[in-house]
């Protein structure tokens, strides 16, 4: 081996064992570890010294990425249209209010005995978000474990409407979740 293709080896050896070290700190200060990641690697060998003594900089690769990313999602079609994961089908979120409950004339209907026949319905508010709200079922509604009344829901929300377990999703992602079989229908 030539002098040169030792030095560039080495090179990697040692960029590889800066990502991971790099990959580790975010985890330890809660950062956002393929971020950081992306953000550092483009500095090549660098990358660890360039991460600790200019941070923002890491910022703006990482915000970089993150909006070419994006982008190629936005081009392969991929929808961010805000929608529930039922029994692993996609139910778009395209009304201003979703109805979901037992009864047939829900727009999100449960078939479950632990589902009120009026359990609960998503609301969309003027800032755009998306609104759950109980409506005094028998059996309460959960967001990821902890009873609510009403709330604010957030990407990746793990919603349980007595027994029955939905999903949340904003960001184009896959829509494949996999759950135990539930009965479930949507009404057009």
């Amino acid at each position: 081996m030539s002098g040169l293709t030792i030095v560039i080896l080495l090179g990697v050896i040692v960029w590889a064992g800066e990502l991971v070290w790099l990959y580790r700190r975010a985890l330890v200060n809660e950062v956002d570890p393929i971020g950081y990641v992306s953000g550092a690697a483009f500095f090549w060998i660098l990358a660890a010294p360039v991460a600790l003594l200019a941070p923002d900089v890491i910022d703006l690769m990482s915000n970089f990425w993150a909006k070419v990313v994006q982008f190629q999602f936005l081009q392969t079609g991929s929808d961010s249209t805000p929608r529930l994961i039922v029994a692993g089908k996609s139910v778009p979120l395209n009304q201003q209010r979703v109805r979901i409950g037992r009864y047939p004339n829900n727009d999100v209907v449960l078939d479950h005995p632990t589902v009120s026949a009026y359990h609960a319905e998503i609301t969309q508010r003027p800032d755009g978000r998306h609104e759950l709200v109980d409506r005094e079922s028998r059996n309460g509604t959960r967001i990821n474990g902890s009873p609510v009344r009403s709330a604010i829901l957030r990407d990746g929300d793990q919603i349980t409407i007595g027994a029955i377990t939905i999903h949340y999703l904003v960001k184009p992602t896959s829509d494949r979740i996999e759950q135990p079989s539930q009965p479930f229908s949507t009404r057009h």
